[in-house]
């Protein structure tokens, strides 16, 4: 849940610039309880949209949550990163098919 509130905002600066977006949670599995969802928010059928998150480690998180999203219908064109801690998650990423990228790295840190 990290990345919930760099979506806000995103959604924020976004609306403070007369433009709309759509934002959703994509849960690591479908809720056993409820409506059952592993996407919650709205529809993503037929939607373009960019995976988020703050930062990643193996890649594994949002390549689930990508394989998530394609699964509601729709299509991912990127997945995008606020820390990217030069790991295997760009590598990782780019293989399955997916645009990698990131904000700031460890050297914008002074940690490299």
């Amino acid at each position: 849940m990290g990345a919930d509130p760099i979506a806000a905002a995103v959604l924020h600066q976004g609306a403070a610039r007369g433009l709309t977006y759509d934002a959703f949670v994509v849960r690591k599995a479908p809720k056993e309880h409820g409506r059952g969802k592993q996407v919650e928010g709205p529809d993503v059928a037929g939607k373009r949209v960019i995976v988020l998150e703050d930062t990643s480690t193996t890649g594994g998180s949002p390549l689930t949550a990508a394989r998530a999203l394609e699964a509601a219908g729709a299509t991912v064109v990127a997945v995008a990163v606020v820390v990217d801690r030069a790991t295997d998650a760009r590598r990782v990423i780019e293989e399955a098919g997916y645009e990698y990228r990131a904000a700031i790295g460890l050297a914008d840190l002074g940690l490299a």
